[in-house]
């Protein structure tokens, strides 16, 4: 069985959250690696499959909006692909294959094999739970970039820098003291820069 599914009725929610980063990359190799590197549904399993038409990645490299909801799509992908799975199982069939392809004007073609049977296919569900664990990992790593960021940020309102100039080394050895002791003993880090 094949169907036909265009435009979801959540395209018309708008595009208030733009965040494709399709407009940093100057080709669609480019692009299209990066998209792989962010949606490990991408990656095809033996029984399900998400793809992107070259049409379509052209057009969101160069559309901010087009870009915008081609990955708000890729990132729901698996759960429609779950979704299926489910409607299969209460219908008392098995989703066998299931191939999501997205192109150009916001169309989506699914092409999905069920037979009878209640069930789900050992395969699906590998690939499921294997796209499951790579967002995992992935949001897992884009928190610790930020902590890293927050870290950085923090230690950098904490530095202070303290100008000096004097006549001699003993001059601005007594300038740094003084300096110090001002700044108070909550201050352990800072730099200097000693110019005469």
């Amino acid at each position: 069985m094949s169907m036909r599914i265009g435009d979801y009725a959540g395209i018309s929610a708008g595009f208030q959250n733009n965040t494709s980063k399709a407009g940093k990359y100057n080709n669609v190799r480019d692009y299209s690696n990066y998209l792989m590197g962010k949606y490990s549904c991408l990656k095809p399993g033996n029984n399900a499959a998400v793809s992107v038409t070259s049409g379509l990645l052209k057009k969101a490299m160069a559309d901010e909006e087009t870009g915008a909801w081609l990955e708000r799509e890729l990132a729901k992908a698996p759960d429609y692909i779950a979704a299926a799975q489910k409607s299969a199982i209460a219908h008392g069939s098995t989703l066998k294959s299931v191939s999501i392809e997205f192109g150009e004007e916001y169309s989506t073609m699914c092409t999905l094999v069920v037979t009878d049977g209640g069930g789900t296919d050992p395969e699906i569900d590998k690939w499921l739970e294997k796209v499951k664990e790579n967002q995992a990992k992935k949001k897992e790593e884009e928190k610790k970039l930020e902590q890293r960021k927050s870290k950085a940020q923090e230690l950098e309102k904490s530095l202070q820098k303290i100008e000096l100039k004097g006549y001699d080394l003993e001059d601005l050895m007594h300038q740094f003291t003084k300096k110090l002791s001002v700044s108070g003993p909550g201050n352990e880090t800072g730099s200097f820069d000693v110019r005469a």
